[in-house]
């Protein structure tokens, strides 16, 4: 499967293709296109240079990562980020306090986000924030083409738009960028073969995780269609250790909750309440089996309101408790 991999340094004010000498005309050219989305970014912040990833995980589509990182040390600076048909996730690597600016210039209430935390918006009527102080995190830029190659020639489900978010926690984003970052400085050959394989995990977790469906139906039979049961139970998946209500996975993957119910029941003859209750169990047993996570972190990751809950509930299932089946199960 084709890809292609863009990386270096650049001026927000010059074309990158200037400045890279390549033996390859037509490589510098992709260049040259491929970090101008990343050049706009830094731009928008205030920022003359940056470093910046481009990845191409399929075939036309490419996702920009750029590394930002500026002090707005004289008040607060107001960031204008222009429509566009894609998605931005910011990846905060340090505590940061910005407000949106709303299209009428009103703002919101100055908001603490901690580092580590992610914020994932629409860009397609662009979007307005006003910063102070210290800034740097990393900025994805997904365009939504990005996700209509992955519905067709990785055979993902199909989804239309992203959840907003604003300050959460995204375990997978984190870790995510934490392994991005020293790629900057990596030698082409090591980098290029691993990049493809990171852009294509992200996009796939934020469209598992935060993806919208269009509207969907049953089929003729009452059931899901393959694509259908492999979206349910991906949400599910990718939302476990946040809960997963009905009417929330319903609203997600574009069905009635009354349809989900009946044609999850229908398909995979387990309501959708005991098939998360068997995931919940299988996937907690992994991470005991194969991880050395608490006890208590493993019960927060699989869903569970607490870790007596998590204890009580798995003594039940296993007959005896989650620290005593590790012992006996350790990979």
């Amino acid at each position: 499967m084709p890809f292609e991999i863009c990386v270096g340094n650049f001026e927000a004010q010059h074309l990158v293709g200037t400045a890279i000498q390549s033996p390859a005309r037509m490589i510098e050219t992709h260049v040259s296109e491929a970090l101008t989305v990343s050049e706009r970014i830094a731009a928008c912040f205030g920022i003359s240079a940056a470093r910046a990833l481009a990845i191409r995980p399929l075939y036309e589509a490419k996702l920009a990562v750029v590394h930002l990182e500026h002090s707005y040390d004289n008040g607060e600076h107001t960031i204008l980020l222009p429509a566009d048909d894609a998605f931005l996730v910011m990846l905060y690597l340090v505590d940061v306090d910005h407000c949106d600016v709303r299209p009428d210039g009103a703002r919101t209430p100055l908001k603490a986000y901690s580092r580590g935390s992610m914020c994932l918006i629409s860009l397609r009527n662009g979007a307005a924030i006003s910063v102070r102080g210290r800034f740097e995190a990393l900025a994805f830029h997904i365009p939504s083409a990005l996700f209509i190659e992955l519905a067709e020639e990785a055979g993902e489900p199909r989804i239309d738009d992203l959840i907003t978010c604003r300050g959460i926690d995204d375990q997978v984003v984190r870790n995510i960028g934490a392994a991005l970052i020293p790629m900057f400085d990596m030698p082409d050959e090591v980098r290029d073969t691993l990049l493809p394989h990171i852009g294509l995990a992200l996009s796939a977790h934020l469209a598992h995780r935060y993806g919208r469906s269009p509207i969907q139906h049953l089929s003729g039979t009452g059931q899901l269609s393959p694509l259908q049961e492999k979206r349910i139970k991906a949400y599910i998946a990718a939302n476990l250790s946040g809960g997963t209500p009905v009417d929330k996975i319903a609203e997600a993957c574009g069905f009635s909750v009354d349809e989900l119910c009946s044609g999850f029941l229908s398909t995979t003859g387990q309501s959708v309440s005991e098939w998360i209750a068997s995931y919940r169990m299988s996937r907690a047993q992994s991470q005991l089996s194969r991880t050395g996570e608490t006890i208590a972190r493993i019960a927060a990751e699989c869903g569970f309101p607490d870790e007596n809950e998590f204890v009580a509930t798995f003594t039940r299932a296993e007959g005896v408790p989650p620290a005593a089946w590790r012992l006996r199960n350790r990979h």
